[in-house]
């Protein structure tokens, strides 16, 4: 054997030994070596891949993935692997793409149907990776992640119970995935049934007592843990130098609440800004596209604005339907407004945040689209969308709520697709929208991390919808937070009568339901009677925004 040879076959065993090890450092390094001498080694090329994405070093990932395929175009299990990387850089078709390839070459790889579930999931085709999904399962009854996927996907689609026999499913093959304990924390505390949602917690709590997350989750649902021992039992906890950016900023969110116990506000808003410090560090690489597309992209999509006339096919059907849109800025009282206007005689269906509108014209910029490309077949994918979510059935079309409050932007596009769409706009006091954003970390949410951020979505937000308002007053009801808190019946029946619903005393009764399900973090106070609000509480935080706030009107 040449030296050549003998050294390729040395160091690929040391840097898999490392590999295996979690020495992750050692483990580059002499795959590295070995592809100094031959640039072509697949088990190289393929292992350094998989190191770079246990690293979450996504594009190094795909670039040695991709070299590995060139090397083996037959490894279906390369093509799986890159299709999970794709997923996590957003490129969501390649991704799909490379799902596909994988079970092309390897019919039954069960790896590649889940990871191909879980990228249709965030393509919004559910049913689809539901069956995906389901097929992994055929295939490996016993995969965890398929399991995990199609519980995420039913989630999406509104089929909670479903969902919540998933993960008890995974339990039964793994009692110790803290996900699957997590999640169905979740979902019991979406469904109002609290116990069973702190039992979870506990349990995920004593599998990771360092993921204080599961900590942070049971504060939220029961004020009692907010006790000494726990707070010993945190400082103990955060001195572990090992601890990741995302638990250290779910440890300062606790510290936070135990300061609002004592009215030491300024402690308190230093605790919320170091988390959300840590939180938005430890997401950067998700959130640093999304944030530039919020705050630059989107605002300045002009095709959005402009309200001249363009003629849209609207399929008949259209005509009959009555969306009701809940738009605003996150904090502002939409999910209580939306559970008002549900529980009328009526009994319209409840969308929550579907994401459809933002998905469906996100797709259409980052493809360097004109939103208004095929615009004749818009209105049918729209409709679909809102069907595979079960927010409307196919053959009963009528009134619906929709609750995704980014879709101020999209106001012009959508009364194009829906001419019947009606618009009501949630305004609070944004000093109390924004530290209550502090107050609730909103992983879903790029931008609500970074106080600068939150202010210029604000501005945008007020900047485009007085255009919207001039423009659409006929179709857009302000609604203030703080006249709804302090005179439910009133401004209830005014909202009911704008949208052309019964109001009856129900309306206010939302919170007896036992159907009631709420994604949001609002889901623990929309099974309370509505209490009346005072601004005065938010007096202490002012001086700490003045200079984020001082330059914008709305603010002062």
């Amino acid at each position: 054997m040449k030296k050549k040879d003998v050294d390729i076959k040395k160091y690929f065993s040391k840097a898999f030994e490392n590999h295996k090890n979690n020495n992750f450092e050692d483990a580059e390094k002499y795959y590295n070596r070995v592809l100094e001498l031959n640039p072509t080694h697949f088990e190289s090329l393929f292992y350094i891949a998989s190191l770079f994405a246990q690293k979450n070093f996504f594009l190094r990932a795909k670039e040695f993935f991709e070299r590995a395929i060139k090397v083996r175009p037959s490894y279906d299990v390369a093509y799986s692997n890159l299709g999970a990387v794709l997923k996590e850089l957003g490129k969501f078709e390649e991704s799909v793409d490379a799902c596909k390839k994988a079970i092309k070459i390897k019919s039954k790889n069960h790896i590649a149907y889940s990871n191909l579930g879980a990228v249709l999931r965030e393509l919004g085709k559910y049913r689809e990776s539901i069956i995906a999904c389901e097929k992994a399962l055929q295939i490996s009854p016993n995969n965890i992640d398929a399991y995990h996927n199609l519980g995420l996907a039913f989630q999406e689609s509104n089929e909670i119970a479903k969902a919540i026999i998933c993960y008890e499913e995974l339990i039964k093959i793994n009692l110790k995935n803290v996900n699957a304990y997590q999640n169905l924390g979740k979902l019991k505390t979406m469904i109002g049934e609290t116990k069973e949602a702190i039992k979870y917690y506990n349990l995920a709590r004593k599998i990771e007592p360092e993921n204080l997350l599961n900590q942070y989750n049971l504060i939220e649902l029961d004020k009692t843990y907010l006790n000494k021992d726990y707070e010993n039992e945190l400082n103990l906890t955060m001195q572990n130098n090992q601890l990741n950016k995302k638990n250290l900023a779910y440890g300062y969110f606790i510290k936070s609440k135990y300061e609002i116990k004592n009215r030491n506000y300024k402690k308190e808003f230093e605790y919320l800004i170091k988390g959300h410090n840590y939180y938005l560090s430890s997401e950067e690489l998700k959130y640093n596209n999304d944030i530039n597309y919020w705050l630059n992209v989107l605002p300045k999509k002009s095709e959005l604005f402009d309200t001249k006339l363009i003629k849209t096919k609207i399929l008949s059907s259209l005509d009959k339907v009555n969306p009701i849109f809940v738009i605003g800025t996150p904090r502002c009282g939409s999910t209580l407004v939306e559970k008002i206007i549900a529980s009328g005689p009526e009994h319209i269906s409840i969308g929550e945040e579907t994401g459809v509108f933002s998905s469906f014209i996100k797709k259409k910029i980052i493809n360097n689209k004109s939103i208004y490309d095929e615009i004749e077949s818009a209105p049918q994918i729209i409709l679909d969308k809102y069907i595979e979510k079960n927010i409307l059935k196919e053959n009963k079309i009528s009134f619906f709520t929709d609750k995704t409050l980014d879709n101020f932007f999209y106001i012009n596009f959508i009364k194009k697709i829906f001419p019947k769409a009606k618009f009501i706009n949630c305004k609070r006091a944004p000093i109390a929208s924004i530290i209550s954003i502090l107050k609730n970390n909103l992983p879903q949410v790029s931008w609500a991390h970074d106080l600068n951020n939150i202010f210029n979505y604000f501005n945008i937000y007020h900047q485009k919808i007085e255009k919207f308002k001039n423009f659409f007053p006929d179709v857009i009801y302000d609604l203030n937070f703080e006249n709804l808190a302090n005179n439910p019946e009133e401004e209830s029946k005014n909202i009911m009568k704008f949208c052309n619903l019964t109001w009856s005393s129900n309306c206010l009764k939302f919170y007896e339901r036992k159907d009631l399900i709420s994604k949001t973090t609002s889901n623990i106070q929309i099974r309370q009677e509505i209490y009346k609000h005072s601004l005065e509480k938010y007096i202490p935080y002012k001086e700490f925004l003045n200079n984020y706030g001082k330059k914008f009107n709305w603010f002062k």
